[in-house]
């Protein structure tokens, strides 16, 4: 789900729309205060077209999650190249612009995690380990200062930051660019103390790279 309806509205389908609007009043009231029928009542669709489309509440949930990480997951292969330095300034710098697209699914990550089932929540919580596990690579690669035992706390605290930015943002008058510059700035400053190298802002390019990389 690339576009949002309140900007390309016809150029997505039925489906795509529903699964927005789902996501919306997901975030918006929680999950586990929509039931099936307010959901359907919510996208405009009988409630047994809705469990046509998606087998439950839950597995609408995962979905959305799972679709977050695929995209995060996606971003480690897009900013692959160039040198150790560019290669993590890249990921995080992919990570913070997947927030423009994905802001609400973030939301969903982290808050309504809980709600999954056994099953999808330890799927979701596995493509986390492999993404944190591919953002500790990238740190290792720079020469990481003090023990190494300190590198994968800080690298799940830069994590859970980066996850909840949409609430921290949601009031900030600032342009999409303003942001990621402010973002940048913050986690680069956060990874100052366990890397011997500073980190600047990745060119535009590679960001660009990474979000296309992250759409297709």
């Amino acid at each position: 789900m690339a576009l949002r309806p309140s900007t390309r509205e016809s150029a997505l389908t039925r489906l795509e729309q529903i699964r927005y609007k789902a996501l919306e009043l997901f975030a918006e009231r929680g999950f586990s205060r929509v039931s099936m029928r307010e959901l359907a009542l919510h996208v405009e669709i009988g409630c047994g077209s809705l469990y046509h489309h998606f087998e439950s509440k839950e597995r609408l949930l995962f979905e959305l999650i799972e679709e977050l990480y695929d995209d995060l997951l996606e971003a480690v292969f897009s900013t692959s190249r160039g040198s150790a330095a560019e290669r993590l300034r890249g990921l995080l710098s992919a990570h913070i612009a997947l927030h423009e697209r994905r802001g609400l699914q973030f939301l969903l990550a982290e808050q309504e995690l809980r709600c999954l089932g056994a099953p999808h929540h330890e799927q979701i919580q596995q493509m986390r380990q492999r993404y944190e596990d591919s953002l500790l690579a990238r740190v290792l690669e720079v020469e990481p200062t003090g023990p190494t035992r300190l590198l994968r706390p800080a690298v799940q605290g830069v994590i859970a930051w980066l996850n909840n930015l949409p609430s921290w943002l949601s009031q900030a008058a600032l342009e999409p660019a303003e942001k990621q510059a402010l973002i940048e700035g913050m986690v680069f400053g956060m990874l100052a103390g366990v890397i011997k190298q500073p980190l600047q802002a990745a060119s535009p390019a590679t960001v660009a790279l990474a979000a296309h990389g992250a759409a297709g």
